[in-house]
């Protein structure tokens, strides 16, 4: 408001300790285009991993190479973490014996794997500069990080179009990694990494000759003569998964037999994808959002397990058994989801039994020794009476106790007291 007052001092005098702990924030990171005027003069690495799921070839983790002057990605994927401290000398020899340089800087961010005793002896002997980020800072290795998240955008589109298992990713990686080496980039001016590497090697050979083709297709694979009969089939079914980095030839993959195939003489189907198609990604079908989706139907027995003529005949033995009656059970389940599974199971419920009641008399009974037990539940009828309501009447949301009544036993005269006497 008064500006005139704040002529001629100077604005950092005005920062105490307490403006510093109440409202310190991070520095903002500048925008950087500049790239390094020659190949292999500066690489930028990340480790990228564990993976929840292995690849099918047993690796949990990736490492990236990426040349700052061209942008030409390498991928290596590792078995273990540790693996990093063979893949980077590799590298390196590869890079001296194929272009003729030596790698100068070595730029990744602050992970204890790269400063291992192996990596800081290499570097140093071969005069190598290691810089690193800071920690909780991966602004400062944004060249590897983007690349990262590049790389993995394309292999969720890979596998997500063609419904393909977690367990391949791996594979899509790589193949995510042969596009983008030859796609063109708005920060090459719309031209490729391969191409950038070969304005200045054109020796270096940037085709395998293969044609393209699609991932996750269908591809059958010749099986020559010393490995099959007469009578055997002469292609093998396997999935397309990428370019082979060492020989001239399609990598196909066999589930199966978990065995790959690498060869030149392979026809392909690329309109029918290997693995059937299935509910869409974030999508869950209704059977699988379903709880009754693990039952398996039962298969009860029936009641009348025995023929007519062994009823008849238990009956005129021993008093009647009670009887079973089926009634279809009300299905809480909504209609659209019942015709996904088998029809709902019936309810076997038992009915009470109406026994007729017989007076037991002892010849030498003595009326003053005996004690009968009269029953006077509504449940039961006297002599010569039929019951009707004990049945159509009957509540069946009673407990069990209750619906089967008094026992037959219960109704009998005791023995006299004379009987258990010697």
């Amino acid at each position: 408001m008064f500006p005139y007052l704040f002529q001629g001092l100077d604005i950092s005098e005005f920062h105490c300790e307490t403006c510093e702990l109440e409202k310190h924030t991070r520095v903002s990171f500048p925008i950087s285009n500049k790239r390094s005027s020659h190949p292999f003069h500066l690489i930028h690495s990340d480790i990228w991993g564990p993976s929840t799921i292995p690849n099918v070839s047993g690796a949990s983790w990736f490492v990236s190479l990426i040349d700052d002057c061209t942008r030409v990605t390498w991928i290596f994927l590792l078995k273990q973490k540790s693996d990093v401290s063979i893949v980077i000398p590799n590298f390196h020899s590869m890079v001296q014996n194929q272009f003729g340089v030596k790698i100068k800087g070595f730029r990744t961010n602050n992970v204890r794997d790269y400063f291992n005793q192996t990596l800081s002896l290499y570097f140093q002997s071969q005069g190598i500069l290691h810089d690193s980020s800071c920690v909780n800072t991966p602004q400062q290795n944004r060249v590897a990080e983007r690349k990262n998240g590049h790389l993995l955008n394309t292999t969720r589109a890979l596998l997500f179009q063609g419904n393909v298992p977690k367990s391949y990713w791996g594979e899509a990686v790589l193949t995510a990694t042969y596009m983008i080496n030859r796609i063109p980039s708005r920060v090459l001016d719309n031209k490729s990494p391969v191409e950038i590497l070969k304005t200045f090697y054109p020796h270096f050979r940037t085709s395998n000759g293969l044609t393209p083709r699609v991932f996750r297709c269908t591809a059958f694979v010749h099986i020559h003569n010393q490995h099959r009969d007469k009578l055997d089939p002469q292609a093998i079914k396997c999935v397309f998964l990428g370019y082979s980095s060492t020989q001239k030839g399609y990598k196909c993959y066999n589930p199966s037999a978990r065995k790959f195939y690498i060869s030149a003489d392979v026809t392909f189907t690329e309109n029918k994808p290997f693995f059937p198609k299935s509910s869409l990604q974030g999508e869950i079908s209704m059977m699988e959002d379903s709880p009754y989706e693990s039952f398996e139907p039962l298969d009860l027995p029936h009641d009348s397990t025995y023929g007519d003529k062994e009823l008849k005949s238990s009956e005129s033995i021993t008093p009647k058994s009670p009887n079973f009656t089926t009634e279809p059970a009300s299905s809480p389940i909504p209609a659209s989801v019942t015709r996904n599974f088998p029809q709902v199971l019936k309810v076997y419920s038992r009915e009470k039994a109406i026994l007729e009641q017989k007076q037991v008399q002892e010849s030498n009974s003595d009326p003053r020794n005996e004690i009968t037990i009269r029953s006077n539940s509504p449940l039961h009828t006297q002599l010569g009476e039929t019951s009707t309501d004990s049945t159509d009447n009957l509540d069946l949301d009673l407990p069990i106790v209750v619906r089967k009544g008094t026992k037959e036993c219960t109704n009998r005269p005791l023995y006299p007291l004379s009987h258990y006497l010697s």
